[in-house]
Formats: structure tokens, C-alpha cells, sequence
């Protein structure tokens, strides 16, 4: 039996694209998968964020369908100044966005605090985001493979060190204001 904790986070708008539900429906998945190895409340699952009452609503009543409520918590938005100290509590970023995302932010800072990302790689974020490289992706709208990440991130928190390293590495190294002011000149210099 392991006596690991998975703390989870989810950051970001409360609206239908940014994929919440998938993320609450792959929860009882993951608790199924490894119901020999889990105690109690083993994985939770912080939903930061405001927006729409309805989709709220659709979140709670899941939540309730599946009597998650002492695994999964809804939190008001955190001010960004103070994003990067709360994050520390955390093990995993959670990113199911079922749209493109031009340019994940969210990510970005869960990389650069040194947590391992669990995501879609839809839009921007698949420049940040590789599947055990710099974190653990899965397509949009997919809770079983989300599930299976979640339990794989459970299961070797050697993997999820591995990651976190690798995400916050590309983060410094790629990501810098520095680097990518230097970036877009390097594309100016090619075009002119």
C-alpha cells in the first residue's frame, strides 16, 4: 500500500472549454485503478478559479454524483503575486483546456514553481508540455487516459521529480522574459 499523497490543482477560468468536468470525472477512474493501493483521500483535487454559475453548478452536481466532496475543494481565485507560494503545497498542475490555448500561463508558472504538469497539449501548450519529458499529457476530453496519468504520477513520485525538473528547466531555459525577447529578434533579423 503506498503512503503517498497526490496533491492536485487545477488554476484557471471555470468554464466548459477549459475542461474542468474532465478532471473531476477522471478522479473515481484513478480511485478505481488503484483502490488496493490508496488510503482515504490519497488523491485531492483544488479547483482554483471564478466563472460561470451554471458551469460551477455542473462541477458541484458531479461532484456530488460521484461523492468526491472530501477529495475535491473549490477555492476563489488566488492574486498572482501570491500563485507562487500557494503552488508549493501542491504535487501537480492539472490542465485539461479543451481549446487552443494561444499561450498556457498557468503552466508556464506550475513549471516554473517546479510542479509536474498533467495536461492537453492543445494550442501553445504543447510547446511547454511533453509527455514524460517535461510532464504527462493526455488528449482533451479524455478522463480515462487523464485518470491513468493521475495514477501513474501516484504511483512514482521518482517520475514526478523527474518532470518537475525537466518543466522547470524549459521554463528557465526557453521561457525567460530574456529568452524570448531574444527569440523574437532572432525571427525579425531572419525576415528583414
Amino acid at each position: 500500500m503506498y503512503k503517498e499523497e497526490l496533491k492536485l490543482m487545477y488554476d484557471s477560468r471555470l468554464e466548459a472549454e477549459k475542461g474542468v468536468h474532465t478532471a473531476i470525472h477522471a478522479l473515481p477512474i484513478a480511485y478505481r485503478l488503484l483502490l488496493d493501493d490508496l488510503k482515504p483521500n490519497a488523491i485531492t483535487l483544488d479547483i482554483i478559479g471564478n466563472g460561470e454559475s451554471v458551469y460551477l453548478e455542473n462541477l458541484e452536481n458531479i461532484v456530488e454524483e460521484y461523492q468526491l466532496s472530501d477529495k475535491v475543494t473549490f477555492l476563489k481565485s488566488i492574486a498572482r503575486s501570491a500563485m507562487p507560494k500557494f503552488m508549493a503545497q501542491y504535487d501537480a498542475l492539472i490542465f485539461p483546456s479543451e481549446w487552443p490555448e494561444p499561450f498556457a500561463r498557468t503552466v508556464l508558472e506550475a513549471m516554473a514553481a517546479g510542479l509536474v504538469v498533467i495536461g492537453t497539449t492543445t494550442g501553445g501548450t504543447g510547446e511547454l508540455l511533453i509527455d514524460l519529458e517535461t510532464g504527462l499529457t493526455f488528449p482533451a476530453g479524455d478522463c480515462e487516459v487523464l485518470a491513468h496519468q493521475i495514477c501513474r504520477a501516484f504511483k512514482s513520485p521518482e517520475l514526478r521529480f523527474r518532470l518537475a525538473k525537466s518543466g522547470q528547466e524549459r521554463v528557465r531555459t526557453h521561457f525567460t522574459f530574456k529568452s524570448m525577447v531574444d527569440q523574437i529578434q532572432d525571427i525579425l533579423h531572419e525576415i528583414s
